[in-house]
């Protein structure tokens, strides 16, 4: 692929390499800093990208692919409709749209039914500002083609009682299915029913199902729906986005993604959902429906994508595209482009992690992109699985020889050509997941590493062996239902899996002390965990949902040990783990829903509001119990940006970190208690801080490599090592051995967890 030079305009579809996932933009106005012209481009800095100036598209915004035809619409009116097949070259040119009342902006999202060579085929689109459908037959017998609407708002409000209007139209195995907001009960899938009888066009929707919703803890998040049809299986995408944090613009915080398989679906045992009516009904029995459970049944969660990759765009028109690309080291991945239009978040399926990358230069922050869903003629994929099949047949000929151990000979590969005393030298150095993989890898690791119980005091030597330099980041991998922990300095990966918990069940509220508090998904119910010691400590059930906010005083081995949790109705809860059997109820005097950082320094509970001011609560539990405002203003934070404040202990003081959203900006504040002021300091000396939505931890550095620095709960892109950022040369960081590398200016080109995850201080009692 030879890049265009510099300044020239290609007219015509380049010949772009089916290896990667490739990008429209379009400009939806020309001015002296912008043009009309089409620029096609990747996410790969490394890749050229190319300006052109294809006739077939020219003024006209692609609106979308199926069953290989491109719908465009023209600019900036949408009242021109057409379809070009880039393969063939033809064009269908539709009449023009008349809308009585002339707001052709409000066309929506749009699909065809089936491929325009089938006579029973429409174009078919959706109004944001109505609940009608505005739609085409594209028969070429007939002599001219002509729009028609139709609404079906009657329909609609029998389905989902309060749904408003349908969206993200899409076809899938010869149907087409929508999605439909309820405020009352949620979201639904629709499959709209489309029947053609010689000149009429009649269209039923029926309930396919309720959309997936797994407890992922997110309930008070705001939540964007997507749904995309490929071949035969329908994909659902939900992509939660934050709401408790000062921000100019909404950020995905967790992506749920599930399929269907639509060629298994019992259409007959589904009548009840088609005929059901929800007007006839009241709440509770709608939400209780067995058949509306069942409907759920039909969603498989994703959880490697493979070399398949999505793309939305939050910031223009909430569209969704499919590409498949070769090799699966380029797919997997779901991206997002930020609602600024200047950031993409590049999250991972498998590895449940999102990249904060930067739009590709072609791409203006005003720019409509897509991505480019027509199939690629250079598909290699046959003859790469022919070249790597006999590659594969040269390197088990190479591989496959005897072994001998003790005299008893093996034609197994042997993997490790090393002398056996020295692997079991090794073996003695692995330690939980990593031995049990060696250990299965062939005979001679299987008898270097003789089978274990990890509970002895040998496994919890070679755990601290580790590391003792620094807490550890540790992650809940959903996915994979594994602990992964991560040596901030070393960049060392351990991995352990549980068999105490589901970690898939749990997400992380505290972690102080070396244990997490954890809570269930489900039944929200908290527990104590120490996954150094396997230690599990549950805590007793509350009655009112768990509090927004959470923090212990002590271990939970300690007779001081109090949990403390601020509800959003006006209430504290506490507990003390080693005195009491239940909770204790408490009136707050401040409104709850600001508070969202606590912190225990001496006797003393000290709570963060949203702008920085500080409330301490003294004697907690006792009858002279009292709440107060210690600093009633926030640091000042710069003109329009977005900031997340962290609080912590540092030395005598109370400390509070001032990050901007993409890391800008950190200013470091440490409390006046005369004053009852927020004042700057430039350095922490020798302590380091670590950060992240469950912990904020301050501790005296053990090496002087660590000191004076911030550690953040991300990872470099291209090699995974943990980012810090350094209060001395006010630059971003990642450990090079023992030595400090820059890299980037802020957090883009970095990389971050969606599972639960935090800052931990090993402990091993």
């Amino acid at each position: 692929m030879e890049e265009i030079s510099k300044g020239s305009v290609c007219d015509r579809l380049p010949s772009l390499s089916s290896k990667y996932s490739w990008f429209i933009s379009q400009s939806l106005q020309a001015d002296e800093h912008n043009t009309r012209d089409l620029f096609f481009c990747t996410i790969h800095d490394e890749l050229p990208h190319y300006r052109c100036q294809i006739p077939e598209l020219l003024e006209k915004r692609v609106r979308g692919c199926s069953f290989g035809w491109v719908i465009l619409s023209s600019h900036p009116l949408n009242n021109k409709w057409s379809l070009w097949n880039p393969l063939t070259s033809n064009i269908i040119t539709l009449p023009t749209l008349i809308l009585e009342d002339g707001q052709y902006e409000s066309t929506g999202h749009c699909c065809l039914s089936a491929p325009p060579d089938d006579p029973t085929s429409i174009l078919l689109l959706t109004r944001t500002d109505k609940s009608t459908f505005v739609f085409s037959r594209l028969d070429k017998k007939r002599k001219k083609f002509r729009w028609s609407q139709m609404s079906y708002a009657r329909q609609l409000k029998r389905l989902t009682y309060n749904g408003k209007l349908v969206h993200s139209l899409t076809s899938c195995n010869g149907k087409v299915y929508a999605l439909s907001t309820d405020a009352g009960f949620g979201t639904f899938v629709i499959h709209v029913d489309i029947v053609v009888q010689d000149n009429e066009v009649l269209i039923k929707l029926m309930l396919l199902s309720e959309c997936p919703y797994p407890s992922s803890g997110h309930g008070g998040d705001d939540m964007i729906h997507y749904l995309k049809g490929s071949c035969t299986e329908l994909f659902y995408i939900g992509i939660y986005l934050d709401e408790e944090t000062i921000r100019t613009e909404k950020t995905p915080v967790d992506v749920l993604m599930y399929k269907s398989d639509m060629t298994c679906i019992d259409w007959e045992k589904r009548e009840c959902l088609k005929k059901w009516d929800v007007t006839d009904y009241d709440f509770d029995v709608y939400h209780d429906h067995k058949e509306l459970d069942m409907s759920v049944e039909i969603w498989e969660q994703v959880d490697d994508l493979k070399d398949t990759n999505f793309f939305v765009d939050l910031g223009r028109d909430h569209s969704v595209s499919y590409s498949r690309v070769i090799g699966a080291e380029l797919g997997g991945f779901i991206h997002i482009r930020g609602e600024m239009g200047d950031i993409i978040y590049s999250y991972h399926v498998n590895n449940d992690t999102v990249s904060l990358l930067h739009t590709p230069s072609p791409m203006l922050p005003s720019s409509h992109v897509s991505m480019w869903e027509y199939m690629f003629e250079d598909d290699p994929r046959e003859a790469k699985c022919v070249d790597s099949e006999g590659e594969m047949e040269n390197n088990d000929e190479m591989l496959s020889r005897p072994v001998k151990h003790n005299g008893v000979e093996s034609n197994e590969p042997h993997l490790l050509n090393i002398p056996f005393n020295l692997l079991e030298t090794i073996m003695e150095h692995c330690v939980g997941v990593e031995y049990m993989n060696v250990r299965a890898t062939c005979k001679q690791c299987h008898l270097a590493a003789p089978l274990i119980k990890w509970s002895n005091e040998t496994s919890l030597r070679r755990l601290k062996r580790y590391s003792v330099v620094s807490p550890w980041f540790v992650v809940l991998n959903r996915k994979q239902g594994i602990i992964t922990f991560t040596d901030p300095m070393l960049g060392e990966n351990y991995h352990m899996k549980n068999s105490q918990i589901s970690i898939v069940d749990y997400r992380i509220r505290c972690s102080r002390f070396g244990w997490l508090l954890l809570e269930n998904n489900e039944t929200q119910c908290l527990v104590f965990y120490n996954p150094f010691t396997n230690d599990l400590r549950k805590l007793p059930e509350m009655e009112y949902n768990t509090p927004q906010s959470l923090c212990f005083s002590a271990p939970p081995t300690s007779v001081d040990c109090m949990v403390v949790g601020i509800t959003t109705e006006w209430y504290a809860y506490i507990h003390f783990v080693n005195q009491e059997p239940s909770w204790c109820e408490f009136a707050l005097d401040y409104d709850p829903h600001s508070i969202y950082r606590l912190t225990f320094y001496g006797q003393h509970l000290y709570a963060l509001r949203k702008e920085g001011e500080l409330i301490v609560f003294s004697n907690m539990g006792k009858e002279d119990y009292s709440c107060k405002v210690v600093v009633a203003e926030g640091p000042k934070r710069c003109s329009g940006s977005s900031i997340e404040n962290y609080l912590t202990k540092y030395d005598q003081h109370l400390l509070l970190v001032s990050v901007d959203e993409r890391g800008r900006h950190i200013k470091v504040f440490k409390m006046n208690s005369v004053k009852q002021e927020w004042e700057k300091i430039e350095g922490v000396g020798k302590h380091m801080i670590y950060i992240c939505g469950t912990t904020c931890l301050c501790t005296e550095a053990k090496m002087p490599q660590m000191e004076n620095k911030i550690f953040f709960p991300r990872m470099l892109t291209n090699n995974r090592n943990i980012v810090f950022y350094s209060l001395e040369t006010c630059k971003y960081h990642v450990f090079d051995g023992e030595n400090t590398k820059e890299y980037l200016g802020d957090f883009v080109g970095t990389t971050s967890q969606f599972s639960p995850h935090a800052w931990i201080e090993p402990s091993w009692s």
